[in-house]
């Protein structure tokens, strides 16, 4: 894989909050995973909507798409922690 170095500024606090959330890994490393982590939910964010525009679906059905949602994004920051 290539890697290509790029700089971006954020505030101080938020800075530390990132470097206490790493831990022991690379600050690098914490951050792409996140970029990823996030890239990939905008993604499924935005099919999402194109599938509700597209075949409109119920409020109850929509519900229960959003609970599985949020169960498996709860799933996904347990095994990550």
């Amino acid at each position: 894989m290539s890697i290509k170095r790029i700089t971006i500024s954020v505030p101080s606090a938020l800075a530390a909050k990132v470097k206490r959330a790493a831990g022991k890994k690379p600050v690098s490393v914490f951050v792409a995973n996140v970029l990823e982590e996030k890239i990939e939910e905008e993604h499924l964010e935005r099919a999402w909507r194109e599938y509700v525009a597209d075949v409109a679906p119920t409020a109850t059905d929509q519900q229960r798409a959003d609970d599985v949602i949020a169960a498996l994004r709860k799933r996904k920051r347990r095994r990550a922690a």
